[in-house]
Formats: C-alpha cells, sequence, structure tokens
C-alpha cells in the first residue's frame, strides 16, 4: 500500500495535471444531470460602469446559484456581430471563477459562458451537435440550462457553456499544458490568433502554427497532404470536417474561418481544432458534402485525393455509428421536456411553441442524414 502510494505521488509530482478528481466529477455530476439550474447575478454600480465603457474587460460580479454564493467572480459581454448583446438587453457573458484571486469553482469550472442563444430559438443546438462532435472523437464543450438574473432583473433562459480551461483541457488532452489558441472572428491560422495558454512548456513564437501554414503552401496537393498528417491529428481533423458539413456549419472554420479553438496536442505533437459557437446549425439540410473550404487547412487537405477519400470514408462511419437521427431525436424529445417545463414560468408562449420548434429541428436533421447518404452514393 505505501509503495502504491509513493508511486502515484511520485506521478502527480511528474506529471502534475493528470489526477484532478474533485472538478472532474463535479463538472460530470453537473453536465449528467441535465437540471436547468438559477443563477443570480449581481453587479455594483461601479463595476456596471466598467462593463458599459470597455464591455470585453473583467468587472466583478457576486453570482448565487442553488444556496451557493461566489463573490469576486470575473465578468464581462460575450457575443460577435449576430449574438452581441448590451447589459440593458440579454447579454451573453463569460465568467472567471479565479480571475480576481478568489480559489473557486462553479460546478469543476474556472470558466464558463452563459450564451443568450439570440440566433438559436431551440437553445440546444450546441448541445446537440457538441455531443455529437465528441462521440466521433473531436472535443467540444459541454452545455447545460440556466434561468438568469442580473441585478434582481429576469434575463430569461440561456444555455451554460463549458470553458476552454485548464479542466477542459485535462478532460481531452493526456498532457493539458500545449499551446491553446482562440481563431477570433474570421481570421485564419495565419494571422496572428491570441495565445490563451501554454507557450512556457510548449513550442514559442507560434511556431506550430507557422509550420501548419507552411504546409499548407506546399504546391504539389498529395505532398502537401503528407506534410499536413505529420502536423494535423488527422483523423480528428478530418472527424470534424465531417461534422461540419453534417451539422451544416457555415459559420465556422471550414467554411468561414471562424468559431473555432486550436490545442498543439506537446505528447502527439499535432495540432487539434475545436468547434465553438454553433448556434445556427441545420438551417440548409441540402447543402452539399463539401463547403466552401475558406479554412486554409480544411480546403489543403480536402483538395488532396487521400484528404477527399478519408472524409468520405469517414463520413459513412459517422453516419452509420454517431449521425443516427432517431437516437439524436429522441434525445431533443428529452430536452423538449425539460426546457418547456423551465420555460412555462418566465415565458408561457414560447413554452407552448417549443415543441413545434423541437419539431422543425428533428424534421431537419432527418433531412440531412437523407440528403448527406444520397450524395454519398454518387460519390464512386
Amino acid at each position: 500500500m505505501q509503495r502504491t502510494a509513493l508511486l502515484v505521488t511520485a506521478c502527480l509530482i511528474a506529471a502534475p495535471w493528470i489526477v484532478h478528481a474533485t472538478p472532474a466529477k463535479d463538472s460530470d455530476a453537473f453536465f449528467n444531470a441535465g437540471k436547468v439550474i438559477k443563477i443570480d447575478i449581481t453587479i455594483d454600480k461601479p463595476e456596471m460602469e466598467k462593463l458599459q465603457r470597455e464591455p470585453r474587460k473583467y468587472a466583478s460580479c457576486t453570482i448565487t446559484s442553488e444556496g451557493k454564493t461566489f463573490k469576486d467572480v470575473g465578468v464581462h459581454l460575450k457575443g460577435a456581430a449576430g449574438s452581441y448583446r448590451n447589459l440593458d438587453d440579454r447579454p451573453g457573458l463569460t465568467f472567471n471563477m479565479n480571475k480576481h484571486g478568489k480559489d473557486q469553482l462553479f460546478h469543476g469550472m474556472d470558466k464558463w459562458h452563459l450564451a443568450n442563444s439570440v440566433q438559436d430559438g431551440t437553445w440546444v443546438h450546441e448541445l446537440i451537435c457538441g455531443e455529437l462532435f465528441r462521440a466521433a472523437g473531436v472535443p467540444a464543450s459541454r452545455v447545460g440550462h440556466a434561468i438568469v438574473t442580473i441585478n434582481g432583473k429576469p434575463k430569461g433562459l440561456y444555455y451554460l457553456k463549458e470553458g476552454y480551461d485548464k479542466h477542459f483541457r485535462r478532460r481531452h488532452f493526456e498532457n493539458p499544458t500545449g499551446n491553446f489558441y482562440d481563431g477570433g472572428f474570421l481570421r485564419d491560422i495565419d494571422q496572428p490568433l491570441q495565445l490563451l495558454s501554454g507557450s512556457k512548456g510548449d513550442v514559442a513564437n507560434h511556431a506550430d502554427l507557422k509550420a501548419l501554414v507552411k504546409a499548407c503552401q506546399e504546391r504539389d496537393r498529395n505532398e502537401r497532404f503528407k506534410k499536413l498528417e505529420k502536423l494535423l491529428d488527422m483523423d480528428k481533423f478530418v472527424s470534424y470536417l465531417v461534422l461540419e458539413s453534417l451539422c451544416c456549419d457555415w459559420d465556422g472554420y471550414p467554411n468561414n474561418r471562424n468559431n473555432y479553438r486550436i490545442y498543439h496536442d506537446p505528447k502527439k505533437d499535432k495540432m487539434i481544432f475545436i468547434p465553438s459557437g454553433m448556434d445556427q446549425m441545420f438551417n440548409e439540410p441540402r447543402m452539399g458534402l463539401y463547403q466552401n473550404y475558406n479554412g486554409m487547412v480544411a480546403r489543403a487537405v480536402m483538395e488532396s485525393d487521400e484528404g477527399k477519400k478519408r472524409f468520405h470514408n469517414r463520413m459513412r462511419e459517422i453516419l452509420k455509428d454517431v449521425f443516427k437521427p432517431d437516437v439524436i431525436g429522441k434525445r431533443l424529445d428529452a430536452l423538449e421536456k425539460e426546457l418547456t417545463a423551465a420555460l412555462m414560468p418566465i415565458d408561457a408562449g414560447t413554452s407552448r411553441d417549443y415543441k413545434n420548434r423541437i419539431r422543425d429541428l428533428k424534421s431537419r436533421i432527418e433531412t440531412r442524414a437523407k440528403h448527406v447518404e444520397a450524395e454519398l452514393k454518387k460519390v464512386k
């Protein structure tokens, strides 16, 4: 027993990211429960004024939820052109539990978001798509729901999204200390992406991104694919491309160079793309198999013979094993029941109409699967 304890201790000293049971258990319990929680946010006048002057910079707030109170929580407004709302409206919010020196977590999370879902009237696009991506082996944030008030004023139903903090990275990567980049707004990898974390224990000066750009510039398409496979986790990237297509994500990296993160896994020395901002999905269920591929990495992979072959093969696998309309439909039925009940006290009209919104989403997912299957039959 003593020898085992010493071995575990030695492993923790050598790799302190390996065992963090409490945050992982807390976040698993929260997201697995699927409970719509209530969150009351209090922002005093000086901090409100800070947010009004500089909405993207952190101010301080107090959060009360499920009988617990968290003080000095960092908060700023979130959202791009379509979803951004100011404080007087229904703002999207990002929280950092430890920003102001407090050692505290919210359901096992240091960083998390409240999304106003103004571009998704079902509140479930990111939840469903995230589950599909993770089932296919691609990291993606988990999603829950909350009824929100700010300084006592009701703001309605939000979806609560897991942030890309160290706990997220520990969940998905054996070594979570690598470079983690934010793709920003309409930026490709040849632009100065924001480094969210890493660098000290990983390659410096964006060298990982620069190598990826250089590989994309190889003129011979098939030689380009070989170079990219040395730098990308190609299995995950092809799965990512497939689900971006299946979910009709017009605003993600492959099509629009938007709504993505990139992690450099030090253990594999590979780059991994992570989807984000999936709130406008399945809007065109009869769109083609392929996107415009304005993202240089997506275009470089899909212009090669091997890349397109793997894309077709992986799409067939995901349609068979992951993208199952009947299974997704049952998941949506459970969410409909849960969110209809949550909406009734705060928005009776939307609550009564909610079943129609879910029915429409289920129909579009079914149409998408049938359309893609028909298109795949045309591929030799």
